[in-house]
């Protein structure tokens, strides 16, 4: 897992816990994508380009009066991968929280691996 992605996600979730509004971060392609996923699955509110620079303003949710983040714990470093198979995956519930894995088909929340039957890198649980 990539370092900036880590940065990223500890930055949201320290924002998301000292209740800010929005905060600004680079536009990066990886980021992009996992502010989709975010923006997806209801963690963030919106996302947006800022014009003329290289920054987008992610705006954070906070439902009923509550961090969305503040259950993060990142699972996967750069010093220590952890992979889950499609069989490991099946035995895992994720009602309670959303798993984040990549896959060959890119960033994928845990119940759109079962439907797809892949397996992948377990970068986060939210």
């Amino acid at each position: 897992m990539n370092i900036n992605i880590i940065k990223l996600l500890l930055k949201l979730k320290n924002a998301s816990n000292s209740k800010k509004e929005h905060i600004a971060v680079l536009s990066h392609k990886t980021y992009n994508i996992l502010l989709d996923t975010l923006y997806q699955e209801g963690l963030i509110q919106s996302f947006s380009s800022v014009e003329n620079t290289n920054l987008t303003n992610v705006f954070l949710r906070y439902p009923s009066n509550n961090s969305s983040f503040e259950a993060l714990k990142i699972i996967s470093t750069p010093s220590r991968l952890r992979y889950l198979t499609f069989s490991d995956l099946c035995q895992i519930s994720d009602k309670r929280h959303s798993l984040f894995l990549f896959t060959d088909k890119n960033l994928l929340v845990g119940r759109e691996c079962k439907k797809h039957r892949v397996g992948g890198k377990l970068l986060f649980i939210c």
